[in-house]
């Protein structure tokens, strides 16, 4: 009885430890996003997002350009996360996290707080945001 309790037992370990990690590498790829707000870098902020990127009639290419133009345009973006769940699911994932979104122009400012909801897919190993920008 004591084997079979402690065989369960280290599988559910084992199976949290890798639920974990993925979780970990995904607040990584958050984290590498905000980075690239914060220094308007733009193949940082694309090395986040799913070659297959489609939310709301935006593709890849048409998000890209958006982005571009944001750091362009503005000469401070400060982008924070917080209060964030992560439901993995296989190679899909669902992110909910609390944002603000200040940006500054010519010394005047705009701000946007509220929540976001974000959709990951696992693409050769590495976590990409794939919908919800």
């Amino acid at each position: 009885m004591k084997r079979v309790f402690f065989s369960v037992f280290l599988a559910l370990v084992v199976f949290s430890a890798c639920q974990t990690s993925e979780e970990e590498k995904i607040y990584q790829i958050l984290r590498q996003r905000e980075e690239a707000f914060q220094k308007k870098d733009l193949s940082l902020y694309l090395s986040c997002i799913s070659s297959d990127y489609q939310d709301k009639g935006e593709d890849f290419k048409r998000l890209k350009e958006r982005i571009e133009g944001y750091f362009k345009t503005f000469d401070r973006i400060d982008y924070r996360s917080w209060d964030r769940s992560v439901n993995v699911a296989g190679e899909n994932a669902e992110v909910v996290q609390q944002i603000r979104l200040e940006v500054e122009r010519g010394g005047k400012r705009n701000q946007h707080s509220g929540t976001e909801l974000l959709f990951l897919k696992k693409e050769r190993g590495k976590w990409k945001i794939a919908k919800g920008l």
